[in-house]
């Protein structure tokens, strides 16, 4: 059974979700990432939540209905981080997979592996721009971000390669 702190947690994200699919889809761009404190490692900002709202190589639904393409987007990302969670936990099983809505790694486009190695990362307070969005206590929004400095933004170089393997 859930402790509230965990259910609480999990509103908070699915909140937050919202609000970035609400934004990201508003200024069209392709994701978004929200950062917060890890409740296991002290300093340490890691991925909270994020929407993914750019091109789908492989659409893999269970619903029976066509779904709007917010709520295509929110699937999306929901299958992008089951996916993610799957890999990272080393469960290679199938069975554990939901039937027909799981994602396969051959299933992305690079935009969206970008996406799911994102939520890999860590930053400790005041590293990256992560780490100095929090220190100054801003949110920070990057376009471009295969341009941005690799000093500062530690992802660009993995932007830049995704980029330029499309």
């Amino acid at each position: 059974m859930a402790t509230d702190l965990e259910i609480h947690e999990e509103l908070l994200a699915r909140h937050i979700r919202k609000q970035l699919a609400a934004i990201v889809t508003k200024i069209q761009w392709s994701y978004a990432f929200f950062w917060s404190t890890s409740t296991t490692q002290p300093g340490v900002l890691e991925w909270c939540g994020g929407f993914y709202n750019g091109q789908i190589k492989t659409r893999k639904t269970i619903q029976l209905r066509e779904l709007e393409a917010d709520q295509m987007s929110l699937q999306r990302s929901e299958q992008l981080r089951d996916l993610y969670e799957s890999l990272s936990s080393g469960n290679s099983n199938q069975q554990m997979r939901r039937a027909c809505a799981a994602l396969s790694p051959e299933d992305l486009t690079d935009a969206e592996w970008y996406y799911l190695i994102c939520m890999s990362f860590a930053f400790n307070i005041g590293q990256g721009l992560p780490g100095k969005a929090f220190v100054d206590n801003q949110h920070i929004w990057l376009n471009g971000a295969q341009f941005a400095d690799c000093k500062i933004f530690s992802r660009s170089l993995l932007a830049k390669v995704i980029l330029l393997a499309s």
